[in-house]
C-alpha cells in the first residue's frame, strides 16, 4: 500500500495551505487505498485535515498520527478521521470545532448539525446581528451545494479558530462528481475542470434557472469583499484562489480530487456587512 506524506505549508497563508494539500495528494490514483503519514505534521489545518479525513472515510485508507503530541492530541479531540454525525456528539466537544459529517439520509439531524456549526462560529467571532447573515449565508449555501450537486450521501465540514493569529479557517468538502461532471450530466455542457470553475464564478448554474440558489459566485464575493477574507475552490484537476487583492485559477498536474473542496478564511468582523448588494449584483 502506498504511503502519502502529509506536507506542512511554508507559511500560514491559505495559498500555501493549498500548495501543501496539492503536494500531499499529488500522484494519487482515483480512490486508491493508501496510508497517510502525518508523523511530521506540525500544523493540523482544515484545508489538509478535512480532505484526508474524507478520503480515509471514503476509501478505508489508514494513517499514522503526528509524533508531536500537540497536533496528535488535537486530531484525536476533533474526532479525526471519523468525525461526528449528530448534535449530541458535536456538543460533547467543548473547546474545538469537530469534524462534522453531514448525511443526506437524515435531513433534520443534518440541519441541526449545520446550526450547531454556525452557532460555534458566532460564539468564536462574536458578530453583531448586522454581520451574522454574511457569515451564515455562504456557510449554508456552500453546504447545500453538496447535496444539490455531488450525488453523494455525505458531506464534510470543519473549522478552526486561531485566536493569536486572529482568523478562522473553514473547510467544506464532498467526494462526489465534481463541477465539470455536474455541468455535463445536468446541462450537457463539456467543460474542463478549469473552465467549470470559471463558469461557476460567472454564475452559470448547474441547476435550472427556477431552481437556482445564490451559489458559489455570491458566496465567494461575500467572503472576500464583505468579510475581507480569502477563498479557495478545488475540483478535479483545477483550483481557484481568491482574495480582495487577487484572483488566480490553477491547473494541478498529477492531481485529481473527485468532488469539490472549498476552504476559506475570515477575520473577526469590525463593521456591519450588508449582503444585499452581493445578492442583487
Amino acid at each position: 500500500m502506498k504511503t502519502l506524506k502529509a506536507h506542512n505549508p511554508k507559511d500560514e497563508s491559505l495559498l500555501q495551505q493549498l500548495i501543501a494539500l496539492y503536494s500531499t495528494f499529488r500522484n494519487l490514483l482515483p480512490n486508491e487505498r493508501v496510508e497517510f503519514n502525518l508523523e511530521d505534521l506540525g500544523w493540523a489545518f482544515p484545508l489538509l485535515i478535512l480532505p484526508i479525513s474524507s478520503y480515509i472515510r471514503d476509501t478505508k485508507s489508514t494513517f499514522k498520527l503526528p509524533k508531536d503530541q500537540s497536533p496528535a492530541f488535537y486530531l484525536q479531540t476533533i474526532q479525526f478521521p471519523g468525525g461526528v454525525t449528530s448534535v449530541s456528539e458535536f456538543q460533547k466537544i467543548k473547546n474545538y470545532i469537530p469534524i462534522g459529517v453531514l448525511q443526506a439520509k437524515d435531513r433534520v439531524e443534518r440541519e441541526r448539525l449545520e446550526t450547531c456549526f454556525a452557532e460555534m462560529i458566532y460564539k468564536i467571532l462574536k458578530p453583531t446581528v448586522a454581520v451574522e447573515n454574511a457569515i451564515y449565508l455562504p456557510l449554508t449555501e456552500l453546504i447545500t451545494n453538496i447535496f444539490d450537486h455531488s450525488k453523494k450521501e455525505e458531506g464534510y465540514v470543519f473549522g478552526q479558530y486561531y485566536p493569536t493569529k486572529g482568523f478562522l479557517d473553514l473547510c467544506i468538502i464532498d467526494r462526489g462528481r465534481g463541477l465539470a461532471t455536474s455541468y455535463k450530466e445536468e446541462r450537457n455542457l463539456n467543460f474542463t475542470d478549469k473552465k467549470a470553475i470559471i463558469q461557476a464564478l460567472s454564475g452559470t448554474s448547474v441547476k435550472l434557472e427556477k431552481m437556482r440558489g445564490f451559489g458559489i459566485r455570491v458566496s465567494k464575493r461575500i467572503i472576500c469583499e464583505g468579510l475581507e477574507g480569502s477563498f479557495i475552490l478545488l475540483s478535479g484537476k483545477a483550483a481557484l484562489y481568491s482574495s480582495q487583492k487577487e484572483e488566480k485559477i490553477f491547473s494541478l498536474p498529477g492531481f485529481y480530487w473527485q468532488g469539490v473542496i472549498i476552504g476559506y478564511r475570515i477575520l473577526p468582523p469590525k463593521r456591519p456587512v450588508d449582503i444585499t448588494p452581493f445578492l442583487e449584483g
